[in-house]
């Protein structure tokens, strides 16, 4: 096992160590949340850097093997289906033990070269966030933010056993300028996400496409609506 090593050192070292710990711990947590994300391209000024630094705190969102986090790149539904699903996998809904042997979408093998992505399909499919298109996931394809709205809304009420539109029931509704654009199926949801809080904009521009960036300031909003209990 992984303390084999430690065994057979000095009481002195093993103290050491654990000292050393202690210490890591107690310098993070005062380290003010801004410093969390070491993304080569994500500086203080960026309005979405808060949002990033809380959801990597919270082990949501990891960037890019290169040390980047790409918050301009356009969000993709492969993206969205890894941040929702370690979200729902952080609140308690446990990964399926068949993750990796039962196929959940037409578009995504079981021995598909992402890994994550697979694992967390299953994650997001069998909790209910994300049916795919006619079984298909798209991974690739980007995703809409009316689209957006829809999954955050299924996300909520997975972890918290009631929706956006429900938790936003008997707020006033706030302007949505652009909402008849929207498709019929997603408009309770957009309207919910701007009663909340969780959309600040009069026109939501529904077909239009999110950055990563900007998604990272949706979910975290998502995340931290008042009122909410996990069940």
């Amino acid at each position: 096992g992984g303390n084999f090593l430690m065994a057979n050192q000095p009481t002195k070292y093993k103290k050491f160590v654990a000292t050393a710990a202690t210490a890591t711990l107690v310098a993070s947590a005062i380290v003010p949340v801004a410093s969390a994300a070491s993304f080569t391209d994500v500086d203080a000024s960026n309005s979405h850097a808060e949002a990033i630094n809380a959801l990597v705190d919270q082990g949501i969102i990891k960037g890019y093997e290169d040390g980047s986090f790409k918050p301009s790149a356009t969000l993709t539904r492969g993206h969205v289906v890894k941040m929702l699903g370690k979200w729902v996998e952080a609140q308690g809904f446990e990964v399926p033990a068949d993750w990796d042997t039962v196929q959940r979408f037409t578009d995504v093998a079981v021995d598909s070269a992402d890994q994550e992505l697979v694992k967390y399909a299953a994650v997001v499919k069998d909790s209910g966030v994300f049916n795919g298109s006619n079984g298909a996931l798209m991974a690739s394809g980007s995703m809409t933010r009316e689209n957006m709205a829809l999954v955050l809304d299924r996300a909520y009420k997975a972890i918290f056993g009631q929706s956006l539109v429900e938790e936003a029931a008997d707020l006033e509704d706030l302007t949505v300028a652009d909402l008849s654009t929207a498709r019929e199926e997603t408009r309770e949801a957009i309207q919910a996400l701007r009663n909340l809080g969780i959309s600040v904009v009069d026109n939501f521009n529904p077909k239009g496409t999110v950055t990563r960036g900007q998604f990272a300031s949706f979910l975290n909003r998502t995340i931290n609506v008042e009122g909410q209990t996990p069940t």
